[in-house]
């Protein structure tokens, strides 16, 4: 079973010359989500609020003084007193810290890294890539059976950039030969394993302020002319862009497409550009064809619809699309992405107008039971006590 490129879009085929078709394909399948066991959620409470760079420079304007904050200083307040009280959680994403990367002005990236250490304390919801990962295993193992080699879990709410990013993060100690002496080092520190502790915790702190800080002016200067390029991330979103503005001129060629089988194309693009890889590796795991495991085309929009994030990126995805005048930019990506990891497993996300009206207006967010605001007089309201 292959994917190619059938010039209205993505199709999925069993060979060149044997092009399944499909009765419909316009919206969401009625099937049930298959959530990842291995994927862990923290308890309630706390609730889990994520909110995106523009609700967090609001934020961030209250606590500089800006003239422009004062609107904002109410939510600011329910904020701070919703973490005093432990009923709520504001985490990072890696989309957050790519974002933030691209500001040009190092007060501004000052000013947002100081209220979200304030409000996250650097907590950070897992990659994307993770949760894709062990949604596409739980899927498998719903449809096929538990591979002999299962893979690790993670933790959906996490501390620090490294695992923001999908990474192990963490500080060790290795000698001349590569070889980890940590638990030497902190036993053999001249002042106690405590303060080995200590210095270890301080150091992962700082790392965690300046991933969102980022160099000053001074030292930036110093960091281009050695190759630091902090926009190496948003072009890979410039690219996916591209992916998605080549999509519309295949649309636009038959513009039938928008008006039907929309959502097929953009699950098929889906499999191939997002979780090709995920997929191919849990199937490889389990030594069992594509096709065999997915018999019709049924099963495999069933499946992709089952998967919560996955369900997200094409709901969006299909959404955008469906608008022919729609012009895509990375900052659209970025938001997809977002989202993708956030409405199924937080309890609030607050996003742009266009967002969460797209998200209202597919059922995303009824079916997903999380409540998506736009205006942070929303959030304050919910966040007040009583």
């Amino acid at each position: 079973m292959t994917l190619t490129d059938a010039g209205g879009g993505w199709r999925l085929s069993r060979s060149a010359g044997n092009l399944w078709t499909v009765d419909d394909g316009t919206d969401r399948s009625d099937v049930a989500y298959v959530w990842p066991e291995k994927l862990t959620q923290p308890p309630r409470p706390p609730q889990l609020v994520y909110l995106d760079l523009n609700h967090w420079i609001s934020l961030a304007k209250v606590a500089a003084r800006h003239r422009d904050g004062g609107r904002y200083r109410d939510t600011y307040q329910e904020c701070l007193s919703a973490v005093e009280r432990s009923t709520a959680v504001f985490p990072l994403s890696e989309t957050i810290y790519f974002e933030v990367s691209k500001i040009r002005t190092h007060r501004q990236r000052r000013n947002l890294r100081e209220v979200m250490e304030r409000l996250s304390g650097f907590s950070v919801i897992t990659s994307r890539t993770v949760i894709a990962t062990l949604e596409v295993d739980a899927l498998l193992d719903t449809v096929i059976g538990r591979s002999s080699t299962p893979i690790e879990g993670a933790s959906y709410l996490d501390w620090g950039v490294a695992r923001a990013l999908g990474k192990v993060g963490g500080f060790t100690v290795r000698d001349a030969s590569g070889a980890d002496i940590t638990a030497e080092a902190r036993y053999s520190h001249p002042d106690g394993p405590e303060a080995f502790d200590a210095t270890l915790r301080q150091a992962e702190i700082e790392l965690n302020r300046r991933s969102l800080e980022g160099p000053t002016p001074e030292e930036e200067v110093e960091l281009r002319r050695i190759g630091w390029d902090p926009s190496a991330a948003f072009r890979v979103a410039e690219r996916r862009a591209q992916q998605e503005i080549e999509q519309v001129a295949r649309f636009d060629s038959d513009d039938r497409w928008r008006r039907g089988r929309i959502r097929d194309v953009v699950s098929a693009r889906e499999i191939l550009i997002e979780i090709n890889e995920h997929l191919s590796t849990g199937l490889e795991r389990r030594k069992v064809s594509l096709e065999d495991a997915f018999p019709t085309p049924l099963d495999i929009r069933r499946a992709m619809d089952s998967m919560p994030s996955s369900d997200v990126a094409i709901t969006l995805k299909a959404a955008y699309h469906r608008d022919r005048h729609h012009k895509w930019k990375p900052n659209d990506i970025h938001d997809i992405d977002a989202l993708a990891a956030t409405i199924p497993y937080c309890d609030v996300v607050v996003t742009d107008k266009a967002a969460a009206s797209h998200v209202t207006q597919t059922g995303l967010a009824d079916r997903l039971g999380s409540l998506v605001f736009s205006d942070l007089a929303d959030l304050a309201a919910h966040l007040a006590p009583g």
